[in-house]
């Protein structure tokens, strides 16, 4: 049994060189997206993934599908739209361990898209995974959305969000509704400390409850970088696990949507909460570790080798 993610998938121009881009500077094309990400650290860790969303007719389209292709994510349901794919460029300039990022997304075709109704009898898929970048990219997108994780609620698809709060698609009230409109439909919830406060004023999820926000069924998933990670369920921490050590961070893009990765992949081999959240926090360790947003996710085999001490360098 298998995750879907659906999102907006990226072609990203990443500088080779660190430095302010310019007239000369040179470029690599990667290919990204947070869902695009999640999905191949899921089909990284042997859990079936599919993805859906929607690409231009153009070589960052064709690039999108043949690199979810050769990660061993089934793309039937990647579609074609009128408009370009979306871009970004990462320019390694500044005084942070991130880049510098610039997107290009007006009238992409992820924007005209709207979501299969006929992935409900897929039995093979039983969870459904997206960010809030996806509910801001456009209204009308927003509202596609939002009814179709309502029928899949209504159909039996369990769901889980990742808040993945991006200032540049809009203030905490514009974010705010959009996502509490979709939180009756989930049954967890991804966020950093950081997201919480600054969309509810508060980080704990017992009082997100206390307001009507949350049910005591729903798991939320709260991230402090260095300081780990943590599981909360009706008011309660059920679970809590330190990041792992890591000699030398070299890109920390792409490190959260490895760690939702790693968490989905535990729970769908059937891990308890401390366990999961032990194997999101290894592959976010391994994202950061490397370059690229992705191209860092480990194995199943690699991820066996560490957890049981076996990983060899010489």
């Amino acid at each position: 049994m298998g995750v879907m993610t659906l999102g907006e998938p990226l072609g990203v121009f990443s500088a080779t060189d660190p430095g302010r881009i310019g007239a000369e500077s040179l470029f690599r094309l990667r290919v990204a997206g947070a869902e695009v990400n999640v999905a191949i650290a899921l089909a990284r860790l042997g859990v079936p993934a599919w993805f859906l969303g929607a690409v231009g007719a153009d070589a960052v389209g064709a690039a999108v599908r043949r690199v979810l292709r050769a990660e061993g994510v089934d793309t039937r349901y990647l579609v074609e739209e009128d408009g370009p794919t979306g871009l970004m460029l990462k320019e390694w300039y500044g005084l942070r361990p991130e880049p510098r990022i610039y997107y290009f997304r007006r009238e992409t075709a992820i924007q005209r898209w709207d979501p299969p109704r006929d992935v409900w009898a897929n039995e093979a898929i039983r969870r459904a995974h997206f960010t809030g970048i996806t509910l801001m990219l456009a209204p009308a997108l927003a509202e596609r959305v939002t009814a179709w994780v309502e029928a899949g609620h209504a159909a039996g698809m369990a769901f889980s969000l990742d808040i993945n709060y991006r200032r540049r698609l809009g203030p905490p009230e514009a974010w705010r509704p959009r996502v509490e409109g979709l939180l009756p439909f989930l049954d967890v919830l991804f966020a950093s400390r950081d997201e919480l406060a600054v969309l509810w004023g508060t980080t704990d999820p017992g009082e997100m409850q206390a307001r009507g926000l949350l049910s005591a069924r729903q798991v939320v998933v709260v991230t402090d970088g260095a300081q780990g990670a943590w599981a909360v369920q009706n008011g309660e921490e059920i679970a809590r696990v330190a990041a792992f050590s890591v000699p030398r961070v070299v890109d920390v893009v792409g490190a959260g949507d490895g760690f939702v990765g790693g968490v989905l992949a535990g729970r769908m081999k059937g891990w308890d909460w401390r366990e999961s959240l032990r194997l999101g926090a290894l592959v976010g360790a391994f994202a950061v570790a490397h370059p690229g947003d992705w191209e860092g996710y480990p194995l199943w085999s690699e991820v066996e080798a560490q957890l049981q001490g076996q990983w060899v360098d010489r």
